[in-house]
């Protein structure tokens, strides 16, 4: 058991994983918030994001609430809500394509880099939940369209 646990380890690894910012870097500096810059851009998109989120809970509330077949006008929030959401979070999708294909500069990132280290490479991979977030935006809408015809038919047929 200690053969297997302590002695039979593999050759230790000299990996760096990297956050790019797409604002000024300095050299021996890797602090990402440093500039007035990444705080406001990242400000804005923590708040589109929580807007987003907050905008599905009140929508979610709105729906649970009209449930019964009882109020159009809670059922046409709601839709409103979730359609406020997805152009939320798509703008959240949209900042963050803007972030690391247009804003971040790889070429000179991989330069400085290259300084310390001559092997070094840059490789962009969008993760799993990048590419379920247009399907999230794309189902809020979705839900927002339904949830407004719903309301809407409820109101034709209460006369």
């Amino acid at each position: 058991m200690w053969n297997f646990w302590y002695t039979n380890q593999s050759p230790s690894k000299n990996c760096t994983h990297a956050y790019l910012s797409p604002f000024p870097l300095l050299r021996d500096e890797h602090n990402s918030t440093s500039y007035d810059s990444a705080i406001i851009y990242r400000g804005f998109w923590t708040v589109l994001m929580l807007l987003g989120v907050l905008s599905i809970v009140m929508a979610s509330f709105f729906i649970i609430c009209a449930a019964p077949f009882a109020s159009h006008i809670l059922y046409k929030a709601g839709g409103g809500f979730f359609i406020i959401a997805g152009v939320l979070f798509s703008l959240v999708v949209v900042m963050y394509v803007i972030w690391v294909q247009a804003m971040a500069d790889l070429e000179n990132y991989t330069n400085m880099k290259k300084m310390d280290c001559p092997d070094f490479a840059v490789y962009v991979h969008y993760g799993w939940s990048f590419m379920l977030a247009p399907i999230g935006v794309f189902f809020a809408l979705l839900a927002g369209m339904l949830f407004l015809l719903v309301g809407r038919a409820i109101y034709l047929h209460s006369d």
